[in-house]
């Protein structure tokens, strides 16, 4: 045996002599590892671009970027930021070096939360290959609490109303049977009573911050587009019921999207349509905007394609959605005043939330940064919302970890556009099915409005009956305690 190690010891030594010459990396030190004869080569990009600097916000998050170099490569962080974790810290190149196929690295940074009480921090990150350095500023920073004027940031606003509830088939209800100028016709035909103060009041009291407000015009609008006064007479005053119970508000565009309506995600006619909806949102701005922070504007609701098509839109059709996105928010800016400053909440193409609707949104540009916000809808699962019509009343289902799981991986797309772009994220409806038993659907309402606590700014507000329309009293207690586990 003695003999035998020393015949392979001897091999060894020689088989180390030969690695550097045919480019295989040693451990030692930087002599041994493979550079190229020629120029040296360095990129790290994030989704196709150059990246000098990363933002990761208050909740961290991870983040991909991609290294390609044809040298030897390593990764260092400074001292103390430990918040700070990459998955790679070094090896080989990802291209020309011999026997080995081209293939990229994919570096994953991932911060730490940054308390609430901490300041911001940041630190460079330093990719070098071989002699080449190129470094990333890597920064976490609270989000303003306010702009230069003393408003409100969309951050701030978001964490505020936290759980809210619709005021749903009231002043969004459309129909035929009536007379559109009739108004407490046209507000009554869906078959809920007339807003009333006493109705916010108990909605306050019941522990929700926020209501969001739907609004059909179109049925009021004359062939000028003009509002008629008193439509919008009643939808200021249902607005000041909210506002008066000292809840926040959202007053959107509602059902002239969705299935037949004018407002839709068409490029083929996107001219008239978009000249109608900035008509429609320049009278609606002026109309508010004497009123404070706590009313937000939503752009749309569920915006569809001239098919109507609740999955994937028609070519153009999330471009369409981009572009109205934008016409709203230049549209409300450009009546200047409180609503140079007022948030402003925008929506995916049919209000979904999966990667490929949050991959096809483009997040519009704004004359003032912070005052922007997204929002989804959220009906999962399916089967337990009774989305598609599919339970059995005889077999009511349960909460369950399997509805957990679904609901969470949803959550954590929301989670994940949320951080990377540093924008809130609103939940505008989700809802449970009414004849489930209340102790089920209190876990439901718990998990949708707990999930992303600490994780990620997301609001939300449920459709459908919680606080009753005219006696006042709370319909699910249950339900209602575990909704508000997200206050």
């Amino acid at each position: 045996m003695k003999h035998q190690f020393k015949y392979i010891s001897k091999l060894m030594f020689l088989v180390s002599l030969l690695l550097p010459s045919v480019g295989i990396v040693s451990c030692s030190d930087d002599h041994d590892k493979f550079v190229p004869e020629g120029p040296v080569e360095l990129s790290v990009t994030r989704d196709g671009a150059n990246v000098d600097a990363l933002d990761f916000g208050t909740y961290g998050g991870s983040v991909l970027v991609t290294l390609k170099t044809n040298a030897y490569w390593d990764i260092t962080v400074p001292e103390g930021a430990d918040w700070l974790v990459l998955s790679n810290r070094s090896g080989d190149p990802t291209q020309g070096m011999p026997e080995k196929t081209d293939e990229p690295r994919y570096i994953k940074l991932t911060a730490q939360p940054l308390g609430k009480d901490d300041a911001t921090r940041t630190c460079q990150v330093t990719f070098r290959a071989a002699d080449v350095v190129k470094t990333i500023t890597v920064t976490q920073k609270q989000p303003s609490a306010a702009d230069e004027s003393g408003w409100e940031s969309a951050y701030v606003a978001n964490r505020n109303m936290a759980v809210g509830i619709n005021l749903y088939n009231t002043l969004d209800a459309v129909g035929d049977w009536f007379d559109p100028d009739d108004i407490v016709a046209c507000e009554t035909c869906w078959g809920q009573p007339l807003a009333t103060q006493e109705w916010f009041d108990a909605v306050a009291a019941a522990g929700f911050k926020g209501v969001r407000v739907p609004v059909t015009w179109w049925l009021h609008m004359d062939e000028n587009w003009v509002v008629k006064e008193p439509w919008i007479n009643r939808v200021e005053e249902v607005v000041n019921y909210a506002l008066n119970a000292g809840l926040y508000c959202i007053l959107n565009v509602h059902h002239d999207t969705g299935q037949d309506g004018w407002l839709c995600a068409d490029l083929a006619n996107i001219d008239p349509i978009s000249k109608k909806f900035e008509s429609l949102w320049t009278q609606i701005a002026n109309r508010f905007n004497k009123y404070g922070e706590k009313l937000l504007f939503e752009g749309y609701n569920e915006m569809l394609d001239g098919a109507n098509s609740w999955v994937e839109p028609v070519a153009g059709g999330y471009e369409a959605v981009n572009i109205l996105a934008q016409k709203f928010v230049d549209t409300v800016r450009a009546t200047g005043g409180n609503n140079a400053h007022r948030n402003l909440i925008v929506n995916t193409y049919g209000g979904g939330g999966s990667q490929t609707r949050f991959d096809n949104f483009v997040i519009p540009n704004d004359k003032i940064g912070g005052h922007l916000l997204v929002q989804v809808h959220n009906y999962s699962p399916s089967a337990f919302s009774n989305l598609n019509g599919e339970i059995d009343d005889d077999k009511l289902p349960v909460w369950t970890p399997e509805f957990e799981n679904i609901l969470a991986k949803e959550l954590d797309v929301m989670i994940e556009f949320s951080n990377k772009y540093s924008i809130p994220v609103v939940i505008g409806e989700c809802a449970a099915y009414e004849k489930i038993a209340d102790e089920e659907k209190a876990k439901y309402g718990e998990f949708i409005t707990t999930y992303s606590k600490g994780k990620a700014d997301v609001s939300v507000f449920y459709w459908g009956n919680m606080i009753d329309r005219t006696t006042y009293k709370t319909m699910y207690p249950l339900l209602v305690k575990g909704f508000l586990k997200g206050a």
